[in-house]
C-alpha cells in the first residue's frame, strides 16, 4: 500500500510540475502579438511553403504570434494552396514578404528575414509584449 501511495504522490508531483512548465511556454508564445497584428494591419504579407525550412524557421521565430500574420501558401498540394497567385505575384523563393496596398506589390523581401528587418519593411515597431501574471 505504501509503494501505491508514493508513487500516486510522485504522478501528482509530475502532472502538477507539467502543466506549469506548459502553461509557462505557451505564454512566451504568444510574446510577438502586437508586431504580428501590426505588420497584418500594414498589409504585410507572407507568401511561404510548407515545404521551406526557411518558412519555418520564420513560423516558429514567431511562435504563436504567426497565426497573426497573413500567410498565403505557394505550393500547390499546401493546404489552400494559391499557386496561382503566387505565380502572378512572380513568387520565386520563399518565404516571400510583400508590403500591399489595395492588392498591388508595394515592396518585398525575399528569404528568411530578422525580426529587426521585418520591422523597417513594415514600419512596426519591435519589441516584445509584457505578459502580466
Amino acid at each position: 500500500m505504501g509503494k501505491r501511495v508514493i508513487l500516486s504522490l510522485f504522478l501528482i508531483i509530475l502532472l502538477a510540475f507539467t502543466i506549469i512548465i506548459s502553461g509557462c511556454s505557451k505564454s512566451d508564445e504568444r510574446k510577438y502579438d502586437t508586431f504580428a497584428k501590426c505588420m497584418t494591419e500594414k498589409g504585410v504579407v507572407m507568401y511561404g511553403s510548407f515545404t521551406c525550412a526557411a518558412c519555418r524557421k520564420q513560423r516558429k521565430e514567431f511562435g504563436a504570434s504567426f497565426d497573426l500574420i497573413k500567410e498565403i501558401e505557394c505550393h500547390p498540394r499546401g493546404e489552400n494552396s494559391q499557386t496561382e497567385l503566387c505565380l502572378k505575384k512572380d513568387i520565386s523563393k520563399t518565404p516571400t514578404w510583400m508590403l500591399e496596398k489595395d492588392g498591388n506589390e508595394v515592396k518585398r523581401l525575399v528569404g528568411y528575414q530578422s525580426f529587426e528587418s521585418l520591422a523597417e519593411f513594415s514600419g512596426c515597431k519591435f519589441q516584445e509584449d509584457t505578459i502580466n501574471g
